[in-house]
């Protein structure tokens, strides 16, 4: 068993270094502290199974090419249902069942040695600093977080805050799809909005933040009392797992493609936001999807950049608020009624 334990240990660190720049299916599953665990427990088996089998190589080899091929029929199931537990399953269990079956054998015979003294006591040391090592890499997964920021702010060189304006400009038609005012500022690269839901999957049985994104957006951010307009293609969004995004297109809004949020007029804004200053505040808005219009209060921070506004907004929603059924799927055993929303808006100053 000493032996296996620090082949299993060995192995362990290898694999968490090697599970980091592979895309896992779930990051809260499957993760550097997981893989360190799995392969200990293969370890452990790997001891056990020389400790019965010494001495007769081959069926121990056996054993362990008979562990490997249950690992990759896990593998190529679960792949029905989790996307990428191939690409990330197959190569580490390989590794630590080789590492396992390498290093096993020959640490088996020096443990034998009756020299070896407190070195008896390597594999708990071993079985240590693979725990430290997974869980120490445990947060460097490669999941997307749902959580957005404001952009840094540039050099006092490349920007300077406009002024106040005294009145509101005058409303234009010339865009039909949102009102452009001699104040207004056009929403483009940069931007980005985020949906988080918790979720269980059924090949997962943990819950864990599903986060939903996209980068389409496009409108217009009037400061002079127009209204702000800004429409999402959701069609766009993305997720970590492409069963999750055809069930949006396919399932959830295949005679919507647009969300369009409304900010009828901005409140009063402080001069600080026009000096370049980060401001906070609430601002009522709607959000519509097809023929349903949804209120909604997003907690704002902006800031004025001069040629560009900054603005992160901050809101919640259920499924039923937006008229929609909660998504439902077979492998899917959990989803949350509350929806997260963060949205980074990047707006440059209109022509």
């Amino acid at each position: 068993m000493l032996a296996g334990l620090t082949a299993g240990a060995i192995a362990a660190v290898i694999a968490a270094l090697v599970s980091l720049p592979l895309h896992a299916p779930v990051d809260s599953a499957f993760n550097s502290a997981t893989v360190a665990i799995a392969a200990l427990v293969v370890g452990g088996i790997s001891g056990l199974l020389w400790s019965r089998l010494s001495g007769r190589l081959l069926w121990f080899l056996g054993a362990l090419a008979g562990l490997l091929i249950i690992a990759l029929v896990i593998a190529f199931a679960g792949n029905t249902q989790l996307d990428r537990m191939v690409s990330f399953m197959v190569p580490l269990a390989v590794i630590v069942i080789v590492v396992c079956a390498v290093l096993t054998p020959l640490l088996a015979s020096f443990f034998l040695k009756p020299t070896i003294g407190l070195l008896k006591w390597s594999p708990v040391v071993a079985v240590i600093v693979a725990l430290v090592v997974g869980f120490a890499l445990v947060t460097q997964g490669d999941a997307e977080s749902g959580e957005l920021a404001l952009p840094p702010p540039p050099t006092a060189s490349a920007s300077a805050p406009t002024e106040a304006p005294d009145s509101p400009p005058a409303q234009t038609s010339d865009e039909p799809a949102y009102v452009v005012g001699s104040d207004a500022y056009i929403v483009g690269e940069g931007s980005k909005i985020t949906f988080t839901f918790e979720e269980e999957l059924g090949r997962a049985p943990i819950r864990f933040d599903a986060v939903v994104s996209s980068t389409a957006l496009n409108g217009v951010a009037n400061l002079g009392g127009e209204p702000s307009v800004i429409t999402l293609d959701l069609h766009s969004l993305q997720s970590d797992q492409e069963f999750r995004d055809r069930y949006i297109r396919n399932q959830l809004f295949p005679d919507s493609p647009e969300a369009v949020v409304t900010v009828d007029q901005l409140p009063d804004l402080p001069q600080s936001f026009f000096d370049g200053e980060e401001t906070t505040g609430q601002l009522d808005g709607s959000l519509q999807i097809g023929e349903t219009a949804t209120p909604l209060v997003f907690d704002v921070t902006a800031r004025n950049d001069g040629n560009a506004v900054n603005i992160l907004g901050l809101t919640t929603f259920t499924w039923e608020q937006l008229g929609l059924t909660k998504p439902s799927a077979r492998s899917v055993v959990y989803v949350a009624d509350e929806v997260r929303v963060q949205v980074r808006l990047v707006a440059q100053k209109a022509p």
